[in-house]
């Protein structure tokens, strides 16, 4: 089993990899691989770095509008954009897939999947595309020929079957996040392993590519305000926005991260979340009943995502300026948590990904049915 993911968004790898924890646990004799594919496309170059920094600059930059005109051109000519990366990888991928030999392989990322597709080294190895967006999601993920398609969002499934079809082929398994796959954590515990005392605690993150202006402005304003709350400033693999949260949490309490492989303890350590509209963000926290405050959305597929989290009443958009209202109303008063969102059918809803994955390859591999529980409860 080959999982291929890329560097782009960290819901790819994060997706690539919660798969192939997936498949190793129930299957200690499956070989699998997680590959991010940039990583032995150009070796030269590091072209895994390379994009990363440019998908870095398209959304932070200019308002993320080079970030938004690619979105369109890809959702607009998906074609032209998947000939013209094989054209440009397609023989090095090749050559990768040939030296993997993989039976099935699954992918993360629409370029990726094209790829991994067209280059497959035998007509008969299936390749199926796990979509990592949500809502009507960019064309680019529907153009190849594909043996099935795996959504982690029920909104999106109308949209693939138009555009891909037959519907028999296309599975909604949920957002696979990794939490899902290990022992529940305790908030208490969780705070205690973090050096945190026990009182309301908010996690502020940018994801693991560190994007958002709105998270920095939201940590600025947090940070000039008179509220008595313990914060966590996540700033993921961001050396810049680190350096600037260490310049805020210097002489406070806080807790400043940054590339960070437990941020399922970050999460049973808060109580609420404010950050960017990252798909499997926002699915992880939901997972650990954490309400998240959006106040930033990299243009393009991350609208969608702010507006299906908050359809589901997981989450609520709002303005830097006015996270320390928002924060201190549920300082003041936590039940309100409870009130204000709709955390319990959601959090159930990603805990079965395991299982409904299972289920939509179960023709191709056995996958044993996996128990999973709940993280830590709210304060």
């Amino acid at each position: 089993m080959l999982v291929v993911g890329a560097p782009f968004g960290d819901g790819h790898m994060r997706a690539a990899e919660a798969v192939g924890r997936l498949l190793r646990q129930r299957d200690p004799a499956l070989e699998v691989a997680v590959e991010d594919i940039c990583a032995h496309l150009f070796r030269p170059l590091r072209l895994d770095r390379v994009l990363r920094t440019a998908y870095r600059w398209s959304t932070s930059r200019f308002r993320g509008h080079p970030h938004r005109r690619l979105y369109q051109v890809a959702g607009r000519w998906p074609g032209v954009v998947c000939r013209l990366s094989d054209l440009a990888l397609g023989a090095a991928a090749a050559r990768w897939l040939g030296r993997m030999a993989p039976d099935v392989v699954i992918t993360t990322h629409p370029v990726a999947g094209y790829l991994c597709a067209r280059r497959r080294p035998a007509p008969d190895v299936p390749v199926i595309p796990l979509v990592t967006d949500s809502g009507p999601v960019n064309r680019i993920w529907f153009h190849g020929r594909y043996d099935r398609l795996l959504l982690t969002d029920p909104g999106t499934r109308e949209h693939a079957v138009r555009l891909h079809g037959p519907a028999s082929h296309v599975h909604v398994v949920g957002a696979p996040v990794l939490s899902a796959l290990q022992a529940g954590r305790q908030q208490a515990d969780s705070r205690d392993r973090l050096g945190l005392g026990q009182r309301f605690t908010v996690l502020l993150t940018a994801g693991g590519a560190g994007l958002g202006h709105g998270v920095l402005a939201a940590a600025r304003q947090l940070a000039d305000s008179d509220l008595d709350v313990q914060l966590i400033l996540n700033a993921g693999d961001n050396k810049a926005l680190l350096a600037r949260f260490h310049d805020l949490a210097a002489h406070r309490p806080w807790l400043v991260r940054g590339v960070s492989d437990d941020f399922e303890v970050l999460l049973a350590a808060c109580d609420l979340v404010i950050g960017k509209a990252g798909w499997f963000t926002l699915n992880e926290a939901a997972f650990s009943r954490r309400p998240t405050l959006i106040v930033d959305v990299v243009p393009g597929q991350e609208e969608w995502n702010a507006g299906a989290a908050e359809a589901l009443g997981v989450a609520r958009r709002v303005q830097p300026s006015e996270v320390v209202s928002w924060v201190r109303r549920y300082a003041d008063t936590p039940d309100l948590l409870r009130t204000d969102f709709a955390l319990d059918e959601s959090a159930e809803f990603v805990a079965g990904w395991p299982l409904r994955l299972a289920h939509a390859l179960d023709d191709l591999v056995t996958i044993a049915g996996p128990t999973t529980s709940r993280t830590g409860d709210a304060a």
